[in-house]
């Protein structure tokens, strides 16, 4: 009688499954056919945002499907990535990922709402950000008279995200500097306290700098990175400037909750990697200091795990406390 009633179930697992299986593979095969939405957890206007923007415009032609940013911002970029991971995992809510909420928020944060791994469904990096060190002219004309500075003058820096703070005190720290942190809501603003003189310095992309640069109201005196960027050529790198073991890596990437069929996030990828080999594309981020580096669904995994182990580390260096 036990034999016939677990056979029986056993039987009935299996039709679940294969059940399963089944509405995953049609789920994927239809795929999409209603609009998707992007989920940006920081404001309109940055360098996130920008990405979202580019993204959604060139993957709802590729798509054939309307492509929504939604802005959440707040509490460093953990609403909107909490709002992901509660979504339903059906491949139309997305989101933004980055340095900052997978990278630094998990070493800074001590109830984070998310696993930067466990949550995700990680689809493709999209870009590589170096972070513009800049300070007000006043302040200084190259990095190592701003050090002289810093070293005889307690100088203020402020940063509207994870990325900014942790690598600005990353610097910080290599350089021996005492400086005053100054939270923001995001970066731009962040960026115009420094060019009104409020603050002294600020680590940011080139969407919140990038104007006030070319306008003469913020130096630029470093770059963070392996190379100089296009948008900046004059600009030398820190590793260039004697910091060659700064190794943080800002990026911005996007995901899927948990979950999320391997069709959908296959297909996905294939049309984020489609779109940034495109030469008007490519350049379209090149205009705005971003480098396109879409990789496999593989790739992304080991580069989010790589990165929060490097990240955790420059953290716990600079002193940082997680709050």
């Amino acid at each position: 009688m036990w034999k016939a009633r677990d056979s029986a179930r056993g039987i009935i697992a299996i039709l679940l499954l294969s059940t399963v299986t089944t509405m995953n593979h049609a789920a994927g095969a239809n795929y999409p056919d209603k609009p998707i939405r992007i989920v940006v957890p920081f404001a309109a206007g940055s360098g996130t945002d920008l990405i979202a923007r580019i993204m959604a415009e060139e993957l709802s032609k590729a798509l054939e499907t309307p492509m929504i940013v939604d802005n959440k911002p707040g509490a460093s970029g953990q609403i909107g990535t909490d709002f992901v991971v509660k979504s339903p995992p059906d491949g139309y809510t997305l989101l933004i990922t980055s340095s900052a909420t997978h990278s630094a928020n998990p070493g800074l944060i001590k109830k984070l709402s998310y696993h930067p791994i466990r949550h995700f469904a990680h689809i493709s990096l999209l870009i590589t950000d170096p972070l513009i060190f800049s300070v007000h002219p006043s302040v200084a004309q190259t990095l190592q008279e701003f050090i002289a500075v810093a070293k005889n003058k307690k100088l203020s820096f402020g940063y509207g995200s994870a990325s900014s703070l942790v690598a600005a005190s990353t610097f910080n720290s290599m350089a021996k500097l005492d400086a005053l942190a100054v939270p923001y809501k995001s970066q731009p603003p962040a960026a115009a306290d420094v060019a009104g003189g409020h603050i002294h310095y600020i680590f940011a992309d080139a969407t919140a700098t990038g104007s006030l640069i070319r306008g003469g109201k913020l130096r630029a005196l470093a770059m963070t990175g392996a190379q100089r960027a296009e948008l900046f050529p004059d600009v030398p790198t820190l590793a260039e400037q004697g910091f060659k073991d700064y190794d943080l890596q800002v990026w911005v990437g996007l995901a899927a909750p948990a979950g999320t069929p391997a069709d959908i996030v296959r297909k996905l990828n294939a049309e984020v990697r489609k779109t940034l080999t495109r030469p008007d594309v490519r350049q379209t981020f090149r205009s705005h200091g971003k480098t396109v580096a879409p990789n496999s669904i593989e790739e992304q995994n080991a580069l989010v795990q790589r990165q929060l182990e490097v990240w955790a580390r420059r953290i716990a260096e600079a002193g940082l406390q997680a709050e």
